[in-house]
């Protein structure tokens, strides 16, 4: 264990994965869980002991679009004005991805540390249908169907107007600010609520729908080569090999051995099992390198060295799963597919609950977005090849009633309405990292007529760049938040100014400022 553990402005942020196994699940679990625990610290440092969150249910339309729907629900939306400057003030409003949202979103995070500096509130506002912000029918598929990014985007106007009316707001700035799914949702609001919103910022934010995400993985892959982040060829010979002796013992209907070796608390005997079960071992490394360092010692570097540890990569990937599942304190490792089958089927809606909405999530993938992580042959995948796309595209079907062959319809109807990685949205830019699976779906080009900019940031992984900063940052973040010694404009330009310094030279920040005030 010692090895692997050794091993808004207005913010959207939360992470995202399409159909994750369990393992990647518990792993986002303890990256949520440091999360919490550097925020309650970060908050204690910055306010002590005071409560200076307000939480407010605020009464949205289940139905922003259909005039002879009145079905309400609560959105749960939390306020910080312990650093607002009245009247005039920015506006930061932090809103939540796909699973709960607690109230360390208006206290803790870079936009907490730039809102104390440039006087500003910060409003987080919860996602739809995820958290408590939902019905106690809302898990029904007749409900679920008001689940979608065009809605909450319809949401956000509500808070804007619910915060502009209460606090009697009049030229204030909303910048908007996201990451992962969204970042993306930051993005969007620029470009279709313009006068709502004056820029965007857009970290690890998927703007392009894609149905077969076979990126994914071939980010992973690219990431455990990379040595400035402690990966290595070797690294992922090792890894490769592992798994294709392992889709070499499933094919011989070797699944006992396999039980044995990987601790299954089941039979790998069915084929949904054997995917299960494959789905989980990769879910190991792509959780790894999705949340580089975000916990302490759980990183790339030690992950590579356990799996070139010795000649036998078998024998390797074994010692890595097992150390894993101490970690994750497991005994055993559930690989069962009607289990797996059972989170997406819960439809007993628990406002308590914490993490993913995973059958709200998935819904949404069905519907809208695909991202469906695959290992192709032909690919650079390092994975089983029994990650297919029909293995995910089955839980559509099998659980929203929504066919297979509808779902490339959804995703290109998403890409029409957004744009694509190509929005054209005016003031938005776009932050990623390489390391980031992420960046595959983003705008990696700016885009100087539009005023869109791209920030690329070796060595960095999904949404590093908006944290605090961390002892454990890499070196590049470290200088890409060099900040010039002329902040002294108006407040609006102070945020953007700075934002743009967190991420480039002194020198390179400045000729990004200049471009993407331009109108």
């Amino acid at each position: 264990m010692s090895n692997l553990k050794g091993i808004l402005f207005i913010i959207l942020f939360h992470d995202i994965s399409a159909l994750p196994g369990n393992s990647f699940l518990k792993i986002r679990e303890i990256v949520e869980s440091q999360r919490e625990e550097d925020a309650v610290f970060e908050q204690k440092k910055l306010y002590g002991s005071s409560q200076i969150v307000e939480e407010v249910l605020l009464p949205q339309p289940i139905d922003h679009f259909d005039a002879l729907n009145s079905e309400m629900y609560n959105q749960k939306v939390y306020i910080n004005t312990e650093n607002w400057i009245k009247p005039s003030g920015p506006i930061f409003l932090f809103i939540g991805g796909e699973g709960a949202l607690s109230n360390r979103s208006a206290y803790s995070g870079h936009h907490v540390e730039m809102a104390k500096r440039y006087g500003a509130m910060v409003v987080a506002a919860e996602h739809r249908f995820y958290g408590s912000s939902i019905n106690d029918n809302g898990l029904h598929l007749d409900q679920l169907e008001h689940l979608s990014s065009q809605q909450g985007l319809a949401d956000l106007t509500r808070v804007h107007k619910y915060i502009t009316d209460r606090y009697e707001l009049t030229s204030n700035k909303w910048i908007s600010f996201g990451g992962s799914y969204p970042g993306a949702l930051s993005a969007w609001f620029r470009l279709k609520y313009p006068h709502l919103v004056y820029g965007a910022v857009a970290s690890s934010a998927p703007v392009q729908a894609q149905t077969n995400f076979e990126g994914y993985n071939e980010v992973v892959a690219q990431s455990l080569t990379d040595s400035t982040v402690g990966g290595s060829q070797q690294c992922i010979k090792q890894i490769v090999e592992a798994f294709q002796r392992i889709d070499s013992m499933i094919q011989a209907n070797q699944t006992v051995q396999l039980e044995k070796d990987f601790l299954s608390c089941g039979p790998l005997s069915e084929k949904n099992d054997q995917m299960v079960f494959v789905n989980n071992l990769a879910g190991i490394f792509a959780g790894v390198v999705q949340y580089n360092n975000e916990v302490p010692g759980l990183n790339i570097q030690h992950l590579c060295k356990q799996m070139t540890k010795s000649d036998d990569s078998y024998k390797n990937l074994q010692m890595v799963y097992k150390m894993a599942m101490k970690l994750l304190n497991q005994s055993c490792v559930d690989n069962s597919y009607s289990n797996f089958l059972s989170q997406f089927n819960n439809q007993t809606v628990d406002q308590a609950a914490s993490g993913v909405g995973i059958r709200q999530w998935t819904w949404q993938t069905c519907s809208q977005f695909g991202y469906y992580q695959t290992c192709d042959e032909g690919t650079s995948c390092p994975f089983s090849r029994l990650l297919t796309l029909e293995s995910n595209l089955v839980i559509c079907r099998d659980i929203y009633k929504i066919s297979p062959s509808s779902v490339p319809n959804f995703v290109e109807f998403t890409n029409e309405y957004y744009g694509a990685n190509r929005p054209k949205g005016t003031r938005v830019l776009f932050v990623n990292g390489s390391i980031d699976p992420w960046h595959f779906l983003s705008v990696l080009k700016s885009d100087v007529s539009l005023n869109e900019t791209a920030v690329f940031i070796n060595g960095t992984a999904h949404c590093a760049d908006m944290a605090s900063d961390r002892s454990t940052d890499p070196q590049s973040l470290k200088d890409a938040r060099l900040v010039g010694p002329f902040l002294n404009c108006l407040f609006i330009i102070f945020i953007l100014y700075v934002y743009f310094c967190r991420l480039q030279t002194h020198k390179t920040s400045l000729l990004l400022f200049i471009t993407f005030l331009q109108i």
